[in-house]
């Protein structure tokens, strides 16, 4: 029986090293960033994504002193958005390329700064058309190379019957989400519609709403198009597809522990 229990706790030891070993964001090859290998890029866009991530905390700070509930609750959602891209790395061990993080944190910080704590969406109505394209865009650019990374794992070459099928996902993806931005809209509408100082969301209802999801589709199609020939251009100078293989593979790994 002794070598049996001596076996078992063998394998309870070792388990976490393994885990250790698959935690990418310590892995010298993800320490650059998608488009560029050089370390000084990467810096820069790290010492970014700090500085906007306070500057998206600046209203929440503001909207709890001078508490206002809806507004409150507004910028916490974003912040606390910002807060789970950098806590992805070290839930799922797996990694974000830094101007991917930048580009994720800067259209929350355009949304929940500029947008609602600056007025910018009362100032300047085009500001939300820009942020919606952006936004179907943004999601692209994040999604985009796990559910290509995904697709590696199973099949080793890009064929146009495989772009479809990330082309489909990523458009209903994009098409799902941005749905549910306008219900969560809407409840907001709902519940804090005749609140004091509350800006109404969802103006013109219909026509904003309908705008709103053609303006994601938009910034999702031109997203596809510019991250696919991107990674294409990449890949004749850097293995990419490997390292979003890698990625997509300690995802997988988080999902199955």
């Amino acid at each position: 029986m002794q070598p049996i229990l001596l076996k078992k706790i063998a394998k309870r030891v070792r388990k976490p090293i393994i885990k250790l070993n698959l935690f990418l964001i310590n892995d010298t090859e993800v320490k650059e960033t998608l488009f560029s290998s050089n370390t000084k890029f990467f810096v820069f866009f790290r010492w970014m994504n700090l500085f906007f991530s306070f500057v998206a905390l600046i209203p929440v700070i503001h909207s709890a002193i001078n508490f206002n509930l809806p507004h409150f609750l507004g910028y916490l959602l974003s912040f606390l958005l910002i807060d789970f891209i950098w806590v992805f790395e070290w839930v799922t061990k797996s990694t974000i390329f830094e101007e991917i993080r930048f580009f994720s944190i800067l259209q929350i910080t355009l949304h929940s700064f500029f947008g609602m704590w600056l007025g910018f969406y009362n100032s300047y109505p085009i500001f939300d058309d820009i942020l919606h394209i952006t936004g179907g865009m943004w999601l692209v650019s994040f999604l985009f190379p796990l559910v290509l990374g995904s697709e590696l794992i199973w099949s080793r070459t890009i064929s146009k019957t495989l772009l479809f099928k990330i082309y489909i996902y990523m458009f209903s993806i994009v098409a799902m989400i941005g749905v549910f931005w306008e219900i969560g809209e809407f409840t907001s509408d709902l519940i804090f519609g005749g609140y004091e100082g509350y800006r109404v969301a969802q103006e013109g209802s219909l026509t904003d709403t309908m705008s709103d999801l053609i303006e994601n589709q938009i910034g999702a199609v031109i997203g596809l198009f510019i991250y696919w020939q991107t990674l294409k251009k990449l890949n004749k100078k850097r293995d990419v597809y490997k390292l979003l293989e890698k990625i997509s593979l300690a995802l997988r790994n988080f999902f199955q522990t």
